[in-house]
């Protein structure tokens, strides 16, 4: 009896989180539908106009639907690029950083508490260095400083979750290919990449998730529309808050569901197919 009623406070516990965790997204995704320009309840009425309402003449630009707020889409198209850029940079990172760090190797435990400053260090901290870097060598502001300072940001989340879920037995397999003639770059392909590849097309997801929704870091190396969160972010510093850019967070909330859900069920089917 007692441990029945242990597991039912737990599981209230649970769902209580995560209520408070999800809890202001949903309130966001349903003012992002509200037709009016208030942003508070009751709705009075629902409507997709902030998503897709052609506009009638030149309203002011917090009031222009999000399909054609031009300057929503050119940031769009930024945070895609720049955030395949990152996934493809973090899972090369990731992969062969995690299985340099099975050995070891001299400096071992100094290069991955290294690899983890990306993301212990505070943001502001990080855009800060990357500027000063930027001034040193002269570098323009573009695409590639984004990528540069988000790779910095997501390697080291990669990292952790690749370790954790790595076979125990996968140094044992290697070793078995080794013995049987095959060359590194063999044995990886045949025998490492096959064990560890939802691994690592799961911080390839992880590294575009961060990107997409990164703001703070950023925004030091942003210039011009940039991405989409740092313009939202700089169009709310000008203009009056209506459910718009609630629908924009929406969009971006949508896509960061879906990563999180590939994610699951990717590290679920690595798991069954280990058994």
């Amino acid at each position: 009896m007692k441990t029945n009623i242990s597991h039912l406070l737990l599981k209230l516990l649970v769902a209580f989180v995560i209520a408070i965790i999800y809890f202001p997204t949903v309130i966001i995704m349903i003012l992002s539908f509200n037709k009016a320009p208030s942003v508070t309840f009751p709705i009075t009425e629902f409507s997709l106009d902030w998503y897709i309402k052609k506009p009638i003449g030149s309203e002011y630009a917090a009031l222009v639907s999000l399909m054609y707020d031009w300057g929503f889409w050119d940031a769009l198209r930024n945070s895609i690029i720049a955030s395949f850029i990152v996934a493809f940079l973090a899972a090369f990172l990731v992969t062969s950083s995690a299985l340099a760090l099975r050995y070891k190797l001299r400096g071992r435990t100094l290069f991955f508490f290294l690899l983890l400053m990306g993301f212990l260090l505070p943001g502001a901290t990080l855009g800060l260095g990357v500027v000063l870097l930027h001034k040193i060598f002269g570098w323009d502001y573009t695409i590639w400083s984004i990528v540069l300072v988000n790779t910095v940001y997501t390697v080291p989340f990669g990292l952790l979750l690749m370790m954790a879920r790595f076979d125990p037995q996968l140094a044992e397999y290697e070793r078995a290919a080794s013995t049987l003639k095959a060359g590194p770059l063999q044995t990886f392909r045949r025998v490492t990449f096959p064990l560890i590849k939802w691994e690592v097309i799961s911080a390839a997801i992880i590294g575009f998730l961060l990107s997409w929704g990164e703001l703070i870091r950023t925004q030091f190396v942003v210039r011009g529309i940039g991405v989409v969160s740092t313009y939202i972010y700089n169009q709310l510093c000008i203009n009056p808050l209506t459910p718009k850019w609630y629908a924009a967070g929406t969009i971006i909330a949508v896509v960061a569901f879906i990563g999180v859900f590939i994610i699951g069920t990717i590290l679920g089917r690595g798991a069954r197919e280990r058994i």
